[in-house]
C-alpha cells in the first residue's frame, strides 16, 4: 500500500508545463485576435473566462484562433461541435486542459486518452450508474437530504455552502463508503475544493510552473494532495466486497475474463475522478435552480403543487414541472461552462483546416445563452424544454455528447431532483437580495459570494 502514497502529479505535469514551450501549431489562417490584442484576450480570460468567451463570439462568431503559446481555436458552431465530440470523436481527445486535473485524479475516465484502456473503465463504471444502480441508492439520497436540515425551520442563509455540505455529504456516503470522520472528511472537502482551483488556474497561464517548483501554491498543493491520497488509501484498505460504495464496488470488479477490472491505483484515480467531477457540480446547479425558483415564484409554485399531489418515480414524464425548470437551470447555469479537446491529427471543420495537436475549445456556457440558437436567451423559460428535442440538440450541452458523455449524468440528475422534492415539499424559498448573484467560472460555475436565501416552513 506504500506505493500509492507517493504523489504521482510531479512528473505529469512537469512535462505539461513545458508542452506550450515546445508545441507550435500554424492557425494563421483561422480568424483570432493578433499582436497586442492577443495578450489583452489572454489577460481577459484570466481575469473574467465568461466575458471574454462571449467577447471572442461576438467578435469573431463560430470560430477563433488563438495561436501559440495557447495553439487553441474556439469554436461556437453546433455544427463544428458534432464533428468533434461525436462524428470525429477518435480524433479528438482530452487536451492540455483537461491535463492538468492529472496532478490530482492521475489517469481516470476524464482524462485517460488510451482508448482501449478508457473503453475498459468506462465499461465497468458505466455499470455503477446505471438506472439499477443508481435507483438502489434513491432510499439512501432521499434519507440524508430529509434529515440535513434536522429540526427544520424559518432561516436566511447561504444556499449554495448548503448545498455544497449536502452534496459532498451524499458523496462521501455512496462514492467512499460513508465511514469517513468529521476530521478526513474536512479533509477530503478541503483537498478537493483547493486542488480543483488550482489546476483550474493554471490552464489560462502561459507556461504554468512544474508542480516541484517549492512555491507557497505548489506546496500548500502538496500538502493537499497527500491528504487526499491518505483518506482514500485509508478507505481502500478497509474496503470489502460486501460494501455498497462504489469505491468498493470498482475494487472488487471483474472483467469478462473474471479478472480484477482495476488495480488498486486505477480504482483510486477513478474515484478521485469521479468526486472531483461531482463535488460542487450538483451543489452550484442546486444553487442557481433554488435561486431561480425564488425569483421566479410562479414557477417554484407549480414545482410545489406538483411535488405535493404525486408520488411517482421520480422523472421528466412524473414531474415535468421539475425537470423542465433543472433543464433550463442548466441551460443558464451549466456546471461545467466549458469543454475542451485536441486534435490527435489533422482535421476539418466546415472551411476550415485543424492542424494535428490543435487545442479545440467549446464555450458551452455562452452556446446556450447565444440569441442566434435561442428565443429569449437570457429568461428563465422552463416551458421551452417541453419540447424534448431541445435535449438532443447540440447547442444544448451540461453533460457534454459523444462517447465521452458525463457517465454520471443519471445520477446527478436522480440527485438533484431527489433533493428539490425533498427541500421544497418543506420549505418557500425567497430571495434575500433584490436579483441573483453574479455568475463566475471557478472550476464550475458559481455564485460570486454565495446566493443569500431565506426558507420559509410550508
Amino acid at each position: 500500500m506504500n506505493n500509492l502514497l507517493k504523489p504521482q502529479f510531479a512528473n505529469d505535469n512537469r512535462k505539461s508545463s513545458f508542452k506550450k514551450i515546445l508545441s507550435f501549431v500554424k492557425l494563421d489562417h483561422i480568424p483570432g485576435p493578433r499582436g497586442f490584442r492577443y495578450i489583452q484576450s489572454v489577460r481577459e480570460f484570466q481575469k473574467n473566462i465568461l466575458n471574454a468567451f462571449t467577447q471572442t463570439y461576438l467578435d469573431y462568431g463560430h470560430i477563433a484562433s488563438f495561436p501559440w503559446p495557447m495553439n487553441s481555436i474556439i469554436i461556437y458552431s453546433p455544427e463544428y461541435i458534432k464533428k468533434v465530440l461525436v462524428d470525429d470523436n477518435r480524433n479528438y481527445i482530452k487536451g492540455e486542459q483537461i491535463e492538468e486535473i492529472k496532478a490530482v485524479v492521475g489517469n481516470g475516465l476524464a482524462t485517460n486518452n488510451d482508448h482501449q484502456s478508457w473503453l475498459k473503465a468506462r465499461a465497468a463504471i458505466s455499470k455503477q450508474f446505471n438506472k439499477n444502480a443508481v435507483n438502489s441508492f434513491t432510499e439512501e439520497i432521499s434519507s440524508i437530504a430529509d434529515n440535513f436540515f434536522g429540526e427544520a425551520k424559518n432561516s436566511d442563509l447561504d444556499i449554495c455552502e448548503q448545498m455544497k455540505l449536502l452534496t459532498f455529504k451524499i458523496a462521501c456516503q455512496v462514492f467512499l463508503g460513508g465511514d469517513l470522520s468529521h476530521k478526513d472528511a474536512m479533509k477530503v472537502n478541503d483537498a478537493v475544493e483547493f486542488t480543483s482551483i488550482v489546476t483550474y488556474e493554471r490552464i489560462f497561464k502561459f507556461f504554468p510552473l512544474p508542480y516541484w517548483v517549492p512555491t507557497p501554491t505548489h506546496l500548500e498543493f502538496s500538502q493537499h494532495y497527500k491528504n487526499l491520497i491518505h483518506v482514500v488509501n485509508k478507505l481502500i484498505s478497509r474496503s470489502s466486497a460486501k460494501d455498497s460504495s462504489i469505491l468498493s464496488k470498482l475494487l472488487f470488479a471483474k472483467d469478462d475474463n473474471g479478472q480484477k477490472a482495476f488495480t488498486e491505483k486505477e480504482a483510486r484515480d477513478e474515484i478521485l475522478t469521479i468526486m472531483l467531477a461531482s463535488h460542487e457540480t450538483s451543489a452550484h446547479t442546486l444553487t442557481w435552480f433554488f435561486g431561480l425558483i425564488a425569483k421566479h415564484q410562479d414557477i417554484q409554485e407549480r414545482i410545489y403543487q406538483e411535488v405535493l399531489n404525486q408520488d411517482q418515480e421520480l422523472n421528466d414524464q412524473n414531474y415535468p414541472e421539475l425537470f423542465n425548470a433543472l433543464y433550463e437551470t442548466m441551460r443558464l447555469y451549466p456546471a461545467f461552462p466549458v469543454l475542451s479537446r485536441k486534435a490527435k491529427k489533422k482535421s476539418v471543420l466546415g472551411d476550415y483546416h485543424i492542424p494535428k495537436n490543435t487545442n479545440v475549445v467549446i464555450p458551452i456556457y455562452v452556446l446556450q445563452r447565444a440569441q442566434e440558437f435561442w428565443e429569449r436567451p437570457l429568461e428563465f423559460e422552463p416551458q421551452r424544454f417541453q419540447d424534448r428535442e431541445l435535449l438532443k440538440s447540440y447547442k444544448y450541452l451540461p453533460y457534454s455528447r459523444g462517447p465521452r458523455r458525463c457517465v454520471g449524468e443519471l445520477f446527478a440528475m436522480t440527485e438533484m431532483a431527489i433533493i428539490i422534492k425533498s427541500l421544497i415539499l418543506k420549505f418557500h424559498f425567497n430571495l434575500l437580495d433584490k436579483d441573483l448573484p453574479q455568475d463566475e467560472a471557478f472550476v464550475s460555475l458559481k455564485p460570486k459570494d454565495g446566493l443569500p436565501v431565506k426558507l420559509l416552513l410550508r
